[in-house]
């Protein structure tokens, strides 16, 4: 009941869309996509922004939280620490955590010192630095979902839109949902998660949002 899903039990065509939506929706990109929204999308989060600072911002965001983990992890497999860039394993996944907590800190750390970055900003960029140290202790017990952590924090920062009186965030909520839900399949279909690492990869990123919110 909790063995992961063979993914030769699909068909070839649902085979390739699944990997198509784990691409779009990898772990890094899915950050890419949310400061895209917020920054670029959003009708209101940066409408106080010059175009120049929104756009020095997005490239600051992109660069510390994708190419930067991203030079980790290929480092690693450089050097042979792992197997392959897909990090299939618990222990492959423990120095990209530790990098990835650390730049998501520093992202979180210069957005706090802008005077012009918008509070939701500075709230993303601290829930994921909160969602990346609650995953580096899950990872220690089993292989917590990257992608479900991923789409957990969409949701939760359409979430806290929503909160800061954005009513009109409802449905990119919705839009979020239903991508957390095309990515979650995708990842049981694909990989050897169990439920449990989809289940929990969401609430740590969702709660990674909401917290920082909160606080």
């Amino acid at each position: 009941m909790n063995d992961p899903v063979k993914a030769n039990a699909f068909p070839a065509p649902l085979l390739f869309s699944a990997r198509l939506i784990s691409i779009l929706f990898h772990p890094l990109f899915i950050g890419v996509w949310m400061m895209a929204y917020i920054t670029f999308f959003h009708p209101t989060i940066f409408l106080a922004v010059g175009d120049k600072s929104r756009i020095f911002k997005f490239i600051t965001f992109v660069n510390n939280n994708v190419v930067f983990p991203l030079l980790v992890v290929l480092l690693m497999k450089g050097l042979g620490f792992s197997q392959s860039v897909y990090l299939r394993t618990q222990k492959e996944r423990i120095v990209p955590y530790v990098a990835s907590i650390t730049f998501f800190f520093w992202t979180w750390n210069v957005f706090t010192h802008q005077p012009d970055a918008p509070e939701i900003l500075q709230d993303m960029c601290q829930g994921m630095f909160f969602s990346a140290c609650a995953a580096l202790v899950f990872n220690s017990y089993f292989k917590i979902s990257m992608h479900a952590i991923g789409v957990g924090g969409l949701m939760g920062l359409m979430l806290m839109i929503s909160f800061y009186g954005q009513s009109y965030a409802l449905w990119p909520f919705a839009v979020a949902v239903l991508i957390a839900g095309l990515v979650c399949t995708s990842r049981l279909m694909l990989s050897d998660h169990i439920p449990l690492d989809i289940v929990m990869g969401i609430l740590v990123g969702l709660l990674g949002q909401l917290v920082a919110w909160w606080i």
